[in-house]
């Protein structure tokens, strides 16, 4: 038992299996990694992983749950500004700065993998591909920054929501997950008008709407698509900026 939690058993190996899936990372640099790793975390909902201004030391990859990753301004406001799935790097893009410029936080049960810089540095000298898969995670989480960048600019409020569906379910489809079945999806309304630059009564409403033409379910945490085709129009979803999330011969259906 840690702080009051009871203490969980992890099979090591499975904890890189959605990184080592769609980076094509070979079993001896999977090995490799966990051998450098500190400790699996166990995080629940609202845990930070990482706080905003602390000095980085670690390459950080989330194994298992979903993230966020908020900026706070001088007024005290937040703005969410990255969503992390299973699989995902949290700080690959902060690796060469001294200090996070984020807080990240579970929104659900979650399990990070810290690799401390010294052993990062080391097996990026020693195994070119662990090198390739950093370059490879920081060109997609800015792919997607920029995507995020035309819908908040460009986009109706319809188109917005459904695009950030598609793209989070696409992301979780690259991580293993059936996306034909309900998905955990932890995000409150509050939370998604942040990201879409929306009021919560405006999110309510273009959620009834997708609902009412049968698009998508949410209810309780769980987002159901009924029909990807059609979401994928109203979002003018391409998914061709998430193609370095994935290895290059892999199809995404």
């Amino acid at each position: 038992m840690m702080n009051g939690r009871p203490s969980v058993q992890h099979d090591m190996p499975a904890l890189l299996s959605k990184l080592a899936r769609r980076a094509e990372l070979p079993l001896p640099d999977q090995q490799a990694l966990l051998a450098a790793a500190s400790m699996p975390r166990d995080a629940v909902k609202g845990d930070c992983l990482i706080q905003e201004g602390s000095e980085t030391a670690s390459l950080t990859i989330l194994c298992r749950g979903m993230a966020c990753a908020v900026r706070t301004l001088a007024d005290g406001s937040r703005q969410i500004v990255a969503i992390f799935v299973a699989g995902d790097m949290l700080n690959a893009g902060e690796l060469m700065f001294h200090h996070s410029r984020m807080t990240i936080s579970a929104l659900n049960p979650a399990t990070c993998l810290s690799i401390p810089l010294g052993h990062l540095d080391q097996l990026i000298a020693n195994r070119p591909t662990i090198a390739r898969v950093l370059w490879q995670e920081t060109a997609a989480q800015a792919a997607i920054q920029q995507e995020w960048m035309v819908w908040l600019g460009r986009r109706s409020a319809q188109a917005r929501l459904a695009h950030f569906l598609c793209e989070v379910c696409y992301r979780l489809q690259i991580g293993g997950q059936d996306a034909t079945n309900a998905l955990d999806f932890p995000l409150t309304q509050h939370e998604l008008a942040d990201i879409l630059g929306l009021s919560t009564v405006h999110v309510n409403r273009v959620l009834q709407v997708l609902r009412s033409h049968n698009v998508i379910e949410l209810s309780r945490n769980r987002l159901t698509i009924r029909d990807q085709a059609a979401l994928y129009e109203i979002a003018e979803f391409d998914p061709e900026y998430l193609s370095g999330l994935k290895p290059p011969d892999a199809g995404a259906s």
